[in-house]
């Protein structure tokens, strides 16, 4: 049986954005009960964007779950030094430096830290409670969230005025040196 996506991926892009307009028009916003409403020319922007800029954004995002995996690891093999080494990353102390003062402080930080894990159990994080309600409040509030993609447009943005200059340029300069030679003789034709 034929489906709507198999359509969808032979259309060409302005059809493609036309089409997610109106899917996304469809959704219903849980809260006021209004549909979703998204320009067409939002989603063509979206598809046409150069493959670069969406892989270096992968790279980055692969780049990320490979450190998670590897901190992770760090963890579950040991889960006193790993919490003790992000004790003294925050603290900018470099383990093999430590006085014995800042041994004796790193054990008790790790020690309250254990304790804290015991008594919070689920609810606990490694992180102060200021930066675990700066993620929460990422997450939830629209404003924010509004101001990050506000930014993040305005640097894609520049990146395109950049990327069209650079290729502007390029194209209004001799391609090869011969060109050039080429051009510098014309010039000296109306020297004289």
């Amino acid at each position: 049986m034929r489906k709507f996506y198999d359509d969808f991926i032979q259309s060409k892009p302005k059809e493609m954005a036309k089409l997610i307009e109106d899917m996304t028009f469809k959704y219903l916003n849980p809260e006021s009960q209004q549909p979703t409403r998204v320009p067409a020319t939002h989603y063509e922007k979206e598809l046409g964007q150069e493959i670069e800029r969406t892989v270096s954004q992968a790279v980055s995002l692969r780049f990320l779950t490979i450190m998670y995996d590897q901190l992770n690891l760090f963890k579950k093999e040991n889960e006193d030094l790993f919490y003790k080494a992000l004790i003294c990353m925050d603290n900018n102390l470099n383990p093999k430096d430590l006085r014995i003062s800042e041994q004796i402080a790193l054990n008790h930080a790790y020690e309250s830290l254990q304790e804290k894990q015991v008594e919070e159990k689920r609810k606990f994080h490694f992180f102060n409670q200021d930066i675990v309600d700066e993620y929460r409040k990422g997450l939830t509030d629209p404003n924010l969230q509004a101001h990050a993609m506000e930014v993040s447009n305005f640097i894609e943005r520049e990146e395109d005025r950049e990327l069209n200059n650079v290729q502007n340029s390029n194209n209004n300069q001799p391609s090869s040196p011969e060109d050039e030679y080429e051009e510098d003789q014309d010039d000296m034709d109306y020297d004289y």
